[in-house]
């Protein structure tokens, strides 16, 4: 084949997608639709608590039209990571309701093909006791026997493999719903199953792919691929979006360590040569460059994941609003935690998240002590039985409502209490307890592939997707490409960064205040600063510019070093893991170790992505602007 046409409707199964789109492209003809399902970004509670995040009707809106399209056109669907962890019950899962639609739908019978990825805990002990299982990065600690005996569920994430194995035994499938997959799997195992053997490109547009249009401006849901054996293309299908080189490139900062080196089940994909075109048509982007470079026979290592359950959890939330009181706030929560101490004999645990100061960065807050004149609190118990919990937490709640304090003159209670029940019980506390490399012989090995015939009735009427007619432009192969120059003069670079410069005069801060004198804010310089989950232990920051005037700006400055990054989150240096420009994308990366591993008891952001106001709020030395 010259070419391949994946469509991608959404960057997460359950998340919704623009149907009237979805049709325009398989009318405009596609060869597979794949899309992701999992991900650890909300945190341990799939892996922990045994269940999706996703209702079953979120999942069978978005399935409802897969199913069709994969009846009447007979296009290939690929579903990695099913359930949102991976797990057998989340295969399960989305294959029954997959079955479900067939029959209700009358579709006809189809081949249903499942890969497991669940792992007995016997083997990872075997491998563990033999030093095959070790850490994935310097921020998680190593594992040890009481993780996997404590572990409730645990995954390992696949790389192609077992795609293309299951492929090349029912080459005839109609639907493959994979168990925890390394992202761009899916995408790859399928390029690589039609014969495009280019693993560096079919891994590049896979890791891109899997996030639908994010890589879009403004970021969207729907995106299609053209792949080609030299490259490919990406075409957001909202009208209202367009890919660019920049946002197409900048798409390797999102979620990962570092953008230039990535490294998955079975060797590294390398970034660093990778070029970004802009077509004709103003909406894709051609990108060329990457390589793939595979581990040894004897090193191929897969990613394990598992949760554990760690007691039970009970909250209650309100506010307080009596300057006087919040004047002595953190003596105030000192006398609190004595109280419940003296209260309770059993052991217990508590987080206090105050917001309007530092409940959502927690530890990595650099502006405790700020004035406020409103608090509201968050309290978290944990016990070990869940009455044990809503006792702690009653405690705690009483002191907040009626301890006295210096000073008081309100005496009828302290505490705004919004809801009811006012001391609520919230189940078991999910925790990770393994994210590690496990080294293995087979690729194969640990991933049972089940072949389905669905029974339908093959009595669903005609369909017409409401007589839609569209072409995808993306798909001309004749389209030329509009090359970027990255090479500029000295001349042009003082240019760019006078034009910033008056830019910066006329335009007031996004921050609604002023800069030093002789600075600007990064808010102000950069287009996009943003923080994320690079995994549960890492939080990554990207700074994104819209031109190379203030990249420019800020890179000559030479601020933004792993020192900065140290002083602004008020972690050690050596918790700085990455640092660097990423020029592709106009970029900056930094990747700090997590203080506080994601969706763990004390954790105030499982998601990671409200930690970037320190780095909006930099000062930057750009000179006189008056001049």
């Amino acid at each position: 084949m010259e070419q391949l046409r994946i469509l991608t409707p959404i960057g997460m199964l359950g998340y919704s997608y623009n149907k009237e789109t979805f049709w325009k492209a398989i009318k405009g003809g596609v060869d597979a639709i794949i899309l992701d399902s999992g991900s650890t970004d909300s945190g341990p509670s799939k892996l922990a608590l045994r269940k999706s995040i996703q209702t079953n009707e979120a999942y069978e809106k978005d399935l409802e039209e897969i199913v069709a399209a994969c009846h009447y056109y007979r296009i290939p669907v690929l579903i990695g990571s099913a359930g949102g962890d991976g797990s057998t019950r989340g295969v399960n899962q989305i294959a029954e309701i997959v079955m479900s639609i067939i029959a209700r739908r009358g579709y006809r019978p189809m081949k249903l093909i499942k890969i497991l990825a669940e792992i007995d805990k016997e083997i990872v002990r075997e491998k563990y006791r033999k030093g095959l299982v070790r850490p994935c990065g310097t921020a998680v600690p190593e594992l040890v026997e009481e993780d996997i005996d404590k572990a409730r569920t645990i995954v390992a994430q696949m790389g192609i493999e077992p795609w293309i194995k299951a492929m090349n035994e029912h080459p005839d499938f109609d639907i493959i719903i994979g168990g925890r997959s390394y992202d761009p799997s899916p995408y790859a195992a399928f390029c690589s199953w039609k014969g495009f053997s280019n693993l560096g490109l079919s891994y590049h547009m896979g890791k891109i792919m899997e996030c639908g249009g994010i890589c879009t401006t403004p970021k969207s849901r729907e995106a299609l691929a053209t792949m080609r054996h030299d490259f490919f293309d990406i075409t957001p299908l909202n009208p209202g979006s367009r890919c660019t080189s920049i946002s197409v490139a900048a798409h390797t900062l999102y979620e990962k360590t570092r953008p230039d080196i990535l490294v998955g089940p079975g060797g590294i994909l390398d970034l660093q040569s990778t070029t970004y075109e802009e077509l004709e048509d103003g909406r894709s982007v051609r990108v060329r460059g990457a390589t793939f470079i595979p581990v040894n026979d004897n090193e191929y290592t897969v990613k394990l994941e598992a949760g554990k359950l760690d007691g039970f959890f009970s909250v209650f939330m309100g506010g307080f609003r009596d300057s006087v009181l919040i004047s002595q706030i953190d003596t105030f929560l000192d006398g609190m935690r004595t109280y419940v101490t003296e209260k309770v004999n059993f052991p217990f645990d508590i987080n206090v998240q105050l917001f309007g100061r530092d409940a959502v960065m927690g530890v990595l807050e650099p502006d405790v002590g700020q004035d406020i004149h409103e608090l509201g609190i968050f309290f978290r118990a944990r016990a070990e039985t869940q009455d044990q919990a809503t006792h702690v937490c009653q405690s705690a709640r009483v002191y907040c409502m009626h301890a006295p304090y210096p000073g008081q003159r309100a005496t009828s209670g302290n505490f705004a209490m919004p809801c009811a029940p006012l001391d609520i019980p919230m189940g078991p506390v999910s925790e990770f307890c393994m994210y590690h490399l496990m080294t293995i012989s087979d690729p194969c090995e640990f991933f049972p592939i089940i072949a389905t015939i669905v029974e339908g009735s093959n009595t669903a009427p005609q369909h017409d997707a409401g007589n839609i007619m569209f072409q995808i432009t993306a798909n001309d192969t004749n389209q030329s490409a509009i090359k970027v120059d990255s090479a500029r003069t000295t001349n042009t670079v003082s240019q760019a960064i006078k034009a910033t410069h008056a830019e910066l005069v006329k335009s007031p801060s996004v921050l609604k205040k002023n800069p030093p004198v002789g600075h600007s804010f990064l808010a102000d310089l950069a287009s996009v600063i943003r923080s994320k989950n690079s995994g549960p232990y890492e939080i990554t920051f990207d700074v994104m510019f819209s031109t190379e005037g203030p990249r420019d700006i800020v890179k000559n400055a030479n601020i933004l070093t792993a020192e900065t990054i140290s002083t602004l989150y008020n972690v050690p240096v050596t918790d700085v893991i990455a640092c660097l420009w990423w020029d592709s994308a106009i970029a900056f990366k930094a990747t700090i170790k997590r203080p506080i591993v994601s969706g763990s008891f004390h954790d105030s952001d499982a998601h990671g992505s409200a930690q970037h106001m320190p780095l909006m709020t930099l000062p930057i030395p750009v000179g006189d602007l008056s001049v």
